[in-house]
């Protein structure tokens, strides 16, 4: 045969023929398995998906590949989104086109919305699924998907009415993350796949807070504060609360305290003052914040407070501050002279050539009740040789209900060459109660005190005078009154047998009734 010869017109029918039906087979079978089959894209793809607003329109048999569809980012503590596959490939033939191509797949669109509403109500999301020229596309399936946490869940498996919409009702949760809602469309041989997502919007409920407490507690005793957080509809928030206190400069925040799903909760304090309180909701994505009403708890003392009688004077001099007591008990504790203190006593109450040194005295530091009923930490600096005794002592004036109106070391009132010590003067019109202090004796320059050794100790010196050769002093009007807790005017007294059981003379008896030696 001449190898330039034309087949004969059937050899080459049948030749285009087998051309296009190995086009359309290669085709149909490298289509992918899934999509074919119209499989939905699983919900746990470790990537993000395309989300596009146009899909790319696929290309002609011709051209070698369709290019897939570009992949967004993941948006941060989203779902991860299903892949939007890529369309087939479709590799260049050999020979002459099939005598009929496919026809062209169309951009698909969806979009969803869903109206404003409160964690736990149902709202209607609407999903639309529009073509490449916006007309809507019916009886195509779409599968609704919601947030839960770090992936999706099913809500509804749906196919789109006449005009290309369907509805999907959904239950709101109180985070915006998990009122994300999408939906998906596989695709079809008319349109191309499609995926539209939205977050319906929360409304914001309103927090109503209340708290229930004492008007008033004593010192030192627990305080317990009663909260519940409701929305305006009575139902009842869990969450969390601030406690804040306002004692006179402002509220400060006390601490934070779960609501149960009650919405009720309890904290308990120990308030050192009068002070008002508030509880504070902290807001959440589904409800605002919320403030209770302020309440206002009185801080009574300790225990009740001195009742002095009638036209008693006040001490001359105010009372040095001294802390608060921290701890229950007397909590009485001896401590070698610290540095600080030391430095303090230098000059003041101690001077070179005083009969005893640095290492011969203590600090003995003990709790006791005040005139005011409030419990104080005091100081007083003794001979180590009575340390022991003077804690004992302290202890059991705090324990048997004794108030001391001050304690504090004389050192804070001062030099006064009155005396050439510690200011004894301003000490005992203070009504403080002191050991030692290198100094002379009141009213008697040059004459040494026996507090100068540091084994004696002056107790509630403004109630029991000492009748000193210059006069009475801190005051006369309590020479000859007596008080059954704070002024004693004889031995039989209960202070006086107290000090007595720890071997703390009344050594000058109604002479110097607050002085007794160890």
């Amino acid at each position: 045969m001449n190898s330039g010869a034309r087949p004969p017109l059937s050899s080459r029918r049948r030749s285009r023929r087998h051309g296009a039906l190995v086009a359309v087979l290669t085709a149909a079978l490298l289509v992918t398995p899934g999509l074919a089959y119209g499989a939905q894209p699983s919900p746990a793809e470790p990537t993000a998906p395309a989300d596009p607003s146009t899909p790319a329109e696929p290309t002609a048999p011709a051209e070698t590949t369709t290019p897939a569809e570009p992949s967004a980012p993941a948006e941060p503590s989203t779902p991860a989104e299903p892949s939007t596959p890529a369309e087939p490939t479709a590799p260049a033939q050999p020979g002459p086109p099939p005598t009929s191509a496919p026809r062209a797949a169309a951009g698909t669109q969806i979009s969803v919305s869903g109206p404003a509403g409160y964690k736990g109500q149902q709202v209607d999301v609407t999903i639309r699924v529009t073509g490449g020229d916006g007309a809507g596309l019916s009886g195509v399936p779409v599968r609704v998907e919601r947030a839960a946490g770090t992936v999706w869940q099913p809500v509804a498996n749906l196919t789109t009415g006449a005009d290309g919409t369907t509805t999907a009702t959904v239950t709101l949760a109180g985070t915006t993350r998990d009122n994300n809602v999408r939906a998906i469309f596989a695709g079809n041989d008319a349109n191309a796949a499609g995926y539209g997502r939205a977050i319906v919007p929360l409304r914001l409920r309103t927090a109503v807070v209340d708290l229930v407490t004492a008007t008033s507690v004593r010192d030192e005793s627990p305080l317990k504060m009663w909260y519940a957080v409701r929305d305006e509809t009575g139902a009842p928030v869990q969450g969390r609360v601030e406690v804040h206190a306002n004692a006179g400069a402002g509220y400060q925040l006390l601490g934070t305290a779960p609501t149960a799903a009650n919405g009720g909760g309890s904290v308990t304090f120990r308030p050192r003052t009068g002070t008002k309180y508030r509880v504070v909701f902290r807001p959440l994505e589904w409800i605002g914040q919320g403030i209770s009403a302020e309440r206002w708890v009185a801080n009574l003392p300790y225990t009740n407070p001195v009742v002095l009688p009638a036209g008693a004077p006040r001490p001359s001099v105010a009372r040095p501050w001294a802390p608060r007591a921290t701890v229950p008990g007397p909590n009485a504790q001896v401590f070698a002279i610290p540095n600080h203190i030391w430095n303090d006593m230098v000059g003041v109450s101690w001077r070179s050539g005083c009969p005893v040194g640095r290492a011969d005295l203590r600090l003995v530091r003990v709790n006791y009740i005040g005139f005011d009923g409030y419990r104080y930490q005091g100081e007083i600096v003794v001979n180590k040789a009575i340390a022991s005794r003077t804690a004992q002592l302290f202890a059991r004036l705090h324990d048997g209900g004794v108030p001391i109106r001050s304690m504090v070391r004389p050192d804070v009132f001062g030099y006064s060459s009155r005396v050439g010590g510690a200011d004894d003067y301003r000490s005992m019109a203070a009504d403080n109660t002191s050991g030692f202090n290198c100094r002379s004796v009141v009213g008697s320059p040059g004459r040494r005190s026996p507090h100068s050794t540091g084994r004696s100790i002056d107790l509630n010196p403004w109630e029991n005078p000492y009748s000193s050769a210059q006069g009475v002093v801190p005051n006369t009007w309590w020479l000859n009154r007596s008080h059954p807790d704070v002024a004693w005017r004889s031995r039989s007294h209960r202070v006086v047998q107290i000090m007595a059981s720890y071997g703390f003379r009344w050594t000058y008896g109604l002479g110097d009734i607050h002085h007794f030696d160890g």
